[in-house]
């Protein structure tokens, strides 16, 4: 089945409003592998948490740090981060201007 939408004309939600502070998204995939269009404002980020599937943050804009575990990343346009499922993590907005990112979000699978 193939899909094509606006991204432009989608609207901006709250993500996880309980683990993070001025961050948004727009889903752009949501079955099996999660794809979400997220916009950081400055200072915002994701407070340390960890998840039950892994991540991948793909970064567009901005600049900011990554911490995975004990490892702290800068990130900048063109970062790739991944994040293994049970790691703990965290990113934040260091900038002045909007950090944006595309976050995948990895389900762990069993044996093949």
């Amino acid at each position: 089945m193939s899909r094509s939408f606006d991204v432009d004309a989608m609207e901006w939600q709250a993500v996880r409003p309980d683990t993070a502070h001025e961050v948004f998204g727009k889903i752009l995939l949501a079955d099996g592998v999660r794809m979400v269009l997220t916009r950081v404002a400055p200072g915002g980020g994701f407070y340390t948490h960890t998840d039950d599937y892994g991540h991948l943050f793909y970064f567009l804009a901005g600049t900011g740090i990554v911490k995975v575990g004990e490892e702290e990343f800068p990130v900048r346009p063109g970062t790739v981060v991944q994040v293994a499922a049970g790691e703990t993590h965290s990113y934040v907005n260091l900038g002045t201007e909007e950090l944006l990112l595309i976050s995948l979000n990895l389900p762990v699978h069993g044996p093949c």
